[in-house]
């Protein structure tokens, strides 16, 4: 299931459950409804990542990554119907438990990850619809879900969604960067590949900056401080046309998200803590190596 990928989206999930409070303050508490809103969604990005690693089995092998799919430590048959299960349980729960809003959204969620993997959609080897899945499904989508989980007006989300889905997209172009020659390589002709670099980092830094402009007409201070953070390594980043920015850039603004909601709710770092430390156990324990860690690609 890739716990390390969840990071995002339980951001984005407490991001839009500040949002749908109306103000920002430090909350130490949070109710048992987020809470199985968390749950229904990392199970449900849980089977997204599981047919991720399912589809890109070839690609995973030959740049030796993801190796307990590719390399077949797990039973294919048992992870097909750990994912299906996941998937279906996710979306009747939030159908159940929640307004059939959430429900739609969780739903569109799960649609919108099989697309991103499976062929012959695969989004995530096409141009700007590899870029548009991600902006949508953490911007929008999981940002909505912890929006709705508030149990506040619903009205409106998908205004207020708009900064974060620029944010998450300018950050995805950037990280399409580091990849380009494999992604080149292999087929996958991703919006790094098809507009170039150059371009891309362009793109990357119009979108970075659209989404500062609108959090301060929202008045959205979360984002605020999470672009203004980004903004000046996306400048750089195209400035020096220098990899090590590049990458600084999508790191900075992510992190500062990261951190800012371990602030406004202290219970996210333990968790995050613990999600970390029981990896690299795990990891250490079953296969004898060193994950997750964090690696200079420069």
């Amino acid at each position: 299931m890739r716990p390390i990928l969840l990071i995002p989206a339980w951001t984005m999930l407490l991001v839009g459950y500040a949002r749908g409070q109306g103000q920002l303050s430090i909350i130490l508490v949070l109710p048992k409804e987020f809470w199985l809103a968390v749950l229904i969604y990392s199970g449900l990005m849980g089977a997204v990542y599981i047919v991720n690693q399912i589809f890109d089995v070839e690609t995973d092998r030959l740049n030796k990554k993801l190796f307990l799919v590719a390399e077949g430590y797990v039973n294919k048959k048992a992870i097909i119907i750990e994912a299906a299960a996941l998937f279906l349980a996710a979306i009747v729960i939030g159908f159940w438990k929640f307004s059939v809003l959430f429900g739609i959204v969780i739903m569109l969620s799960g649609i919108l990850g099989l697309l991103y993997s499976v062929p012959p959609f695969k989004f995530k080897a096409k141009p700007f619809l590899d870029m548009l899945a991600n902006g949508l499904g953490y911007g929008l989508l999981a940002f909505a879900a912890g929006w709705i989980s508030a149990g506040r007006d619903n009205t409106n989300i998908w205004l207020f969604s708009v900064p974060y889905v620029l944010a998450v997209s300018a950050v995805y172009l950037n990280t399409t960067i580091p990849d380009h020659n494999s992604d080149q390589a292999t087929g996958n002709i991703t919006t790094g590949v098809f507009m170039g670099i150059k371009a891309t980092r362009w793109l990357a830094l119009t979108m970075m900056l659209s989404s500062l402009l609108l959090s301060i007409h929202f008045k959205d201070y979360l984002c605020l401080a999470a672009s203004g953070a980004a903004l000046p390594l996306f400048v750089m980043a195209v400035l020096s046309a220098n990899m090590r920015w590049t990458m600084l850039s999508y790191q900075a603004g992510s992190l500062m998200l990261v951190v800012l909601s371990g602030i406004l709710f202290p219970v996210f770092i333990p968790i995050l803590i613990a999600t970390f430390l029981a990896l690299k156990f795990y990891h250490k324990w079953r296969f004898g190596m060193d994950y997750p860690k964090f690696a200079d690609r420069a």
